[in-house]
Protein backbone atom coordinates (compact mmCIF):
# COMPACT_ATOMS: atom_id res chain seq x y z
CA UNK A 1 0.00 0.00 0.00
CA UNK A 2 1.28 3.33 -0.73
CA UNK A 3 1.67 6.48 1.42
CA UNK A 4 -1.50 7.95 -0.16
CA UNK A 5 -3.80 4.44 0.35
CA UNK A 6 -2.50 4.24 4.13
CA UNK A 7 -2.50 8.39 4.51
CA UNK A 8 -6.59 7.76 3.31
CA UNK A 9 -7.25 4.68 5.29
CA UNK A 10 -5.88 6.42 8.18
CA UNK A 11 -7.50 10.01 7.84
CA UNK A 12 -11.22 8.45 7.00
CA UNK A 13 -11.42 7.08 10.47
CA UNK A 14 -10.00 10.11 11.99
CA UNK A 15 -13.01 12.57 9.78
CA UNK A 16 -15.51 11.03 11.55
CA UNK A 17 -14.71 13.13 14.46
CA UNK A 18 -15.04 16.24 12.92
CA UNK A 19 -18.05 18.50 12.69
CA UNK A 20 -20.57 17.57 10.18
CA UNK A 21 -18.65 19.76 7.19
CA UNK A 22 -15.58 18.55 7.79
CA UNK A 23 -16.07 15.37 7.12
CA UNK A 24 -14.46 12.97 4.41
CA UNK A 25 -16.70 13.82 1.74
CA UNK A 26 -14.99 17.32 2.51
CA UNK A 27 -11.83 15.90 1.74
CA UNK A 28 -12.82 14.62 -1.87
CA UNK A 29 -14.77 17.36 -2.83
CA UNK A 30 -11.48 19.50 -2.44
CA UNK A 31 -9.45 16.84 -3.59
CA UNK A 32 -11.48 16.70 -6.86
CA UNK A 33 -11.42 20.50 -7.46
CA UNK A 34 -7.38 20.36 -6.54
CA UNK A 35 -7.11 17.75 -9.37
CA UNK A 36 -9.12 19.59 -12.26
CA UNK A 37 -7.11 23.01 -11.04
CA UNK A 38 -3.73 20.72 -11.66
CA UNK A 39 -4.72 19.20 -14.52
CA UNK A 40 -4.71 22.48 -16.33
CA UNK A 41 -0.63 23.18 -14.62
CA UNK A 42 3.01 22.10 -14.96
CA UNK A 43 5.26 20.86 -12.63
CA UNK A 44 2.42 20.15 -9.66
CA UNK A 45 3.89 17.53 -7.16
CA UNK A 46 0.69 15.39 -7.08
CA UNK A 47 2.18 13.40 -3.80
CA UNK A 48 2.32 16.18 -1.42
CA UNK A 49 -0.63 17.88 -2.47
CA UNK A 50 -2.97 14.66 -1.97
CA UNK A 51 -1.37 14.37 1.73
CA UNK A 52 -1.82 18.01 2.10
CA UNK A 53 -5.26 17.98 1.55
CA UNK A 54 -5.89 14.67 2.86
CA UNK A 55 -4.96 16.06 6.34
CA UNK A 56 -5.72 19.73 6.07
CA UNK A 57 -8.69 19.80 8.08
CA UNK A 58 -8.00 16.46 10.11
CA UNK A 59 -8.38 17.87 13.34
CA UNK A 60 -11.37 20.19 13.17
CA UNK A 61 -12.10 20.30 16.99
CA UNK A 62 -11.63 24.14 17.19
CA UNK A 63 -11.59 26.18 14.32
CA UNK A 64 -8.55 28.41 15.56
CA UNK A 65 -6.57 25.47 16.32
CA UNK A 66 -7.13 23.30 13.58
CA UNK A 67 -4.61 23.87 11.49
CA UNK A 68 -1.92 23.55 13.65
CA UNK A 69 -4.06 20.19 15.38
CA UNK A 70 -4.08 18.94 11.66
CA UNK A 71 -0.56 19.83 10.94
CA UNK A 72 0.95 17.90 14.23
CA UNK A 73 -1.55 14.57 12.95
CA UNK A 74 -0.07 14.69 9.64
CA UNK A 75 3.52 15.22 10.96
CA UNK A 76 3.08 12.19 13.30
CA UNK A 77 1.76 10.21 10.94
CA UNK A 78 4.34 10.61 7.78
CA UNK A 79 7.15 10.11 10.55
CA UNK A 80 5.70 6.77 11.81
CA UNK A 81 5.31 5.47 7.89
CA UNK A 82 9.03 6.66 7.21
CA UNK A 83 7.59 9.53 4.77
CA UNK A 84 11.00 11.90 3.83
CA UNK A 85 11.70 15.19 6.27
CA UNK A 86 11.94 17.45 3.71
CA UNK A 87 8.58 15.84 2.10
CA UNK A 88 6.77 16.52 5.10
CA UNK A 89 7.98 20.06 5.15
CA UNK A 90 6.28 20.34 1.80
CA UNK A 91 3.07 19.02 3.08
CA UNK A 92 2.77 20.88 6.11
CA UNK A 93 3.84 24.40 4.30
CA UNK A 94 0.99 23.35 2.08
CA UNK A 95 -1.38 22.66 4.67
CA UNK A 96 -0.81 25.91 6.10
CA UNK A 97 -2.01 28.02 2.97
CA UNK A 98 -5.15 26.56 3.11
CA UNK A 99 -5.93 28.93 5.49
CA UNK A 100 -6.73 32.41 5.50
CA UNK A 101 -5.65 33.43 8.94
CA UNK A 102 -2.41 32.05 8.11
CA UNK A 103 -2.48 33.59 4.86
CA UNK A 104 -3.16 37.01 6.11
CA UNK A 105 0.15 35.82 9.48
CA UNK A 106 2.59 34.45 7.10
CA UNK A 107 1.99 36.02 3.65
CA UNK A 108 1.20 34.25 0.36
CA UNK A 109 1.33 31.24 -0.76
CA UNK A 110 5.35 30.43 -2.31
CA UNK A 111 4.59 26.57 -3.39
CA UNK A 112 2.43 25.95 -6.58
CA UNK A 113 0.49 23.11 -4.69
CA UNK A 114 0.07 26.01 -1.14
CA UNK A 115 -2.25 28.12 -3.88
CA UNK A 116 -3.95 25.12 -5.28
CA UNK A 117 -4.96 24.20 -2.02
CA UNK A 118 -6.04 27.34 -1.01
CA UNK A 119 -8.38 27.92 -4.13
CA UNK A 120 -9.47 24.33 -3.73
CA UNK A 121 -10.87 24.69 -0.16
CA UNK A 122 -12.62 28.04 -0.65
CA UNK A 123 -13.78 27.49 -4.43
CA UNK A 124 -15.74 24.37 -3.66
CA UNK A 125 -17.77 26.93 -1.05
CA UNK A 126 -18.99 29.49 -3.96
CA UNK A 127 -22.17 28.33 -4.72
CA UNK A 128 -22.90 30.68 -1.49
CA UNK A 129 -23.34 34.07 -3.13
CA UNK A 130 -21.54 35.51 0.16
CA UNK A 131 -18.62 33.27 0.35
CA UNK A 132 -18.30 34.12 -3.48
CA UNK A 133 -18.27 37.59 -3.07
CA UNK A 134 -15.39 37.22 0.34
CA UNK A 135 -13.20 34.79 -1.66
CA UNK A 136 -13.22 35.26 -5.53
CA UNK A 137 -11.04 38.17 -5.26
CA UNK A 138 -8.81 36.13 -3.11
CA UNK A 139 -8.01 32.95 -5.37
CA UNK A 140 -4.67 32.73 -6.34
CA UNK A 141 -5.13 30.91 -9.49
CA UNK A 142 -6.99 31.82 -13.24
CA UNK A 143 -7.62 28.61 -13.43
CA UNK A 144 -9.66 28.15 -10.47
CA UNK A 145 -11.35 31.67 -11.34
CA UNK A 146 -12.79 30.12 -14.81
CA UNK A 147 -14.01 26.30 -12.87
CA UNK A 148 -15.47 28.40 -10.30
CA UNK A 149 -17.31 30.54 -13.64
CA UNK A 150 -19.10 27.26 -15.20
Amino acid sequence: MDIIQKAEEFAKKEYKKNDSFHQWSHIQNVLKRALEIAEQLKDVDYEVLKLAIIFHDIDYRKYETHVEASIEVAETFLKKEGYPKERIEKVKEIMLNHSSPHRRKFGEAKLLEGKIIYDADKSISMGDAEFYKKYYIKLYLDETRKLVKK
